[in-house]
């Protein structure tokens, strides 16, 4: 069964809930110096930890949109104060709204601020690597015993959390194990994204219901690197095929 036909218009942006910060920044005087503006995208992830900037300079380009320019503020990220940051990129959504003066010390209240994120300082190395480091070892007329099976553990932060990165401790495990994902505390890594996780799922269902295709369908349509587009009757057929030679993976529902 075929689902039912929907019709877009354009690309919805779920970050367009306000306006553009320089858009906002115009409207006041000496381009909002010392007030407080902040995103909705923040108060969705973190609605009882406030994120905001408080202004400190400003130089727009006026351009015809009001969306670009360059910006210092005083950044407080999930109620903690990173100090001033220049602003000059990812400024061009809709997405910015001003606390009014009579609500800035009620928005601005947190109890509970971004905690420290723990992280292991090593991690178990696979046991194929131990297993051939240890014969290698016996080889030479080492102590097998004396290979090491951890290695020391190097993070990798994502570009938007680097400013959150003095945050991350990192620290000897309480116990090991033979995988590092278990010895990582699951809740803090998705406490970091807040209550919307970076997925494409969403995406993905709304280009598939707008196909009127199936799932199954739709995973050999990604495979084949033509997502996006309405579908043919040969590519139906061709992705129909597909479906006998290759299996979904489990992780897409």
């Amino acid at each position: 069964m075929s689902a039912k036909m929907m019709r877009f218009v354009g690309n919805y942006d779920v970050n367009a809930e306000g306006k553009f910060l320089f858009e906002i920044l115009a409207q006041l005087r000496d381009f909002g110096v010392g007030r407080m503006v902040t995103k909705s995208e923040w108060g969705r992830k973190w609605p009882d930890q406030p994120s905001y900037l408080i202004i400190k300079a400003v130089e727009p380009e006026m351009d015809r949109w009001l969306s670009r320019g360059k910006l210092w503020a005083d950044w407080t990220y999930r109620g903690k104060q990173l100090g001033t940051y220049e602003f000059a990129h990812d400024l061009n959504r809709s997405d910015w709204r001003l606390i009014h003066k009579h609500e800035e010390t009620t928005f601005s209240a947190c109890e509970k601020p971004m905690q420290p994120v723990p992280f292991p300082d090593t991690f178990p190395l696979p046991p194929l690597q131990v297993l051939m480091a240890r014969q290698a070892a016996a080889k030479r007329g080492a102590d097998p015993a004396a290979v090491a099976t951890r290695a020391p553990l190097q993070l990798c932060v994502d570009p938007e959390l680097q400013m959150v990165r003095h945050m991350m401790v990192q620290s000897p495990p309480a116990t090991q194990s033979q995988s590092v994902y278990d010895e990582v505390s699951k809740e803090a890594l998705l406490d970091l994204y807040g209550k919307e996780l970076p997925t494409k799922s969403k995406k993905v269902s709304l280009v598939a219901r707008q196909a009127r295709v199936t799932k199954q369908q739709f995973i050999c349509m990604w495979r084949h690197g033509t997502s996006g587009r309405r579908l043919s009757r040969s590519d139906s057929l061709l992705w129909t095929s597909d479906l006998a030679t290759r299996r979904p993976s489990k992780n897409i529902d």
